[in-house]
């Protein structure tokens, strides 16, 4: 299942993830101002307008989470901010 890379930017934008430019939109998840560690990035090709496991997967890497079921609610938008700041929490990771 393939996810649309506006839905991604749009929901981790919504999260806490503050986006920064370059040749990729990198985002970096913040919470209680500072960086958490959690970011990803999506690329500006064409090629890439949607993103399907292969992506996904290291996309889950880099946002820190354990199943890909994590990774699609969190950039699905089902999980919101809180419960994703708390799914870190729990992972000691701020």
């Amino acid at each position: 299942m393939q996810i649309d890379r506006k839905t991604i930017e749009s929901s981790l934008k919504k999260k806490g993830f503050v986006e920064e430019g370059g040749d990729h939109k990198y985002f970096y998840h913040e919470a209680e101002g500072k960086r958490t560690g959690a970011y990803t990035f999506t690329s500006r090709g064409t090629g890439f307008k949607s993103y399907g496991d292969t992506l996904l997967k290291r996309m889950r890497v880099q946002l820190r989470l354990d199943t890909m079921l994590q990774t699609r609610r969190l950039l699905e938008c089902p999980m919101d901010g809180d419960e994703y700041n708390t799914v870190l929490r729990e992972k000691s990771i701020f």
